[in-house]
């Protein structure tokens, strides 16, 4: 893929600018890796936009990676219809352009997240055993919402049988994450964003709903539990390693 180009798409926003930071920093890593010709990161609230990202690029075959954590709307319809993309290949003046699934989408992610819940759990003195994982998606507000990721995220969590529970809440949809103390059973909570970046919902949405502020994630005394909170998706290093295997995936 060293002749190839590589863009990854974030969300971004117009409010926290910030918020690319992680996506910008996953740009340098893969750039520094030597595997593709070109790296370009582009964004949908922010610039550089992903309507620029044609012209980024150069290469003959360029592999477009949607760094969000999980399917929905954007992933779906907005980024395809902006880059005028109709499938996962996509053959347009000289040019192949292959769209991939979200990165939150690779198999590999519940067992990131699990090990990183883990060491926030053990870091903070609780036992992992007997702690509740509180997994916070965005959802979406939409008819039918954008839980489909989250919630197979979720469940291959449960299945490793590590926290005594998995509870999955969302920010735009039922179960609704201001709801989370009456469906966690256990004293002690890990509470886990499914977000990349750490914009306005990781920083102001989710904090407030234990009482933390100004960066501190616990562990807080909160409605009748213990809370710790993590960090979003894109802190992952792993995540260099897992668009490097959609790519690939997706190459071959």
């Amino acid at each position: 893929m060293t002749t190839s180009a590589l863009v990854l798409v974030g969300h971004g926003s117009t409010r926290h600018p910030d918020g690319a930071a992680p996506v910008l920093a996953l740009a340098d890593d893969i750039r520094r890796s030597g595997r593709f010709a070109q790296v370009a990161a582009v964004f949908m609230k922010q610039s550089p936009k992903l309507a620029e990202a044609e012209a980024m690029v150069n290469a003959a075959t360029v592999f477009v990676v949607p760094v969000f954590a999980g399917k929905g709307y954007y992933t779906d319809t907005l980024i395809p219809r902006e880059m005028g993309l109709v499938g996962p290949i996509t053959e347009r003046g000289g040019r192949r352009f292959i769209y991939t699934a979200p990165a939150g989408t690779h198999p590999r992610i519940p067992g990131v997240l699990a090990c990183r819940a883990e060491g926030v759990a053990t870091g903070a003195g609780m036992v992992v055993a007997e702690t509740t994982l509180l997994l916070i998606a965005h959802g979406s507000s939409r008819p039918g919402g954008a839980g489909e990721t989250p919630r197979a995220i979720a469940a291959a969590m449960a299945a490793m049988n590590r926290f005594a529970e998995i509870v999955l809440v969302f920010l735009e949809q039922e179960p609704k994450a201001e709801t989370w103390a009456s469906l966690a059973t256990c004293r002690d909570v890990v509470a886990l964003p499914l977000l990349v970046a750490q914009g306005m919902h990781a920083s102001q949405d989710i904090p407030p709903l234990f009482g933390l502020e100004n960066g501190n994630r616990g562990p807080v005394q909160s409605q009748g539990h213990r809370v710790v909170l993590g960090t979003g998706l894109g802190a992952e290093p792993e995540l260099v390693d897992i668009i490097l295997e959609m790519a690939a995936a997706a190459s071959a």
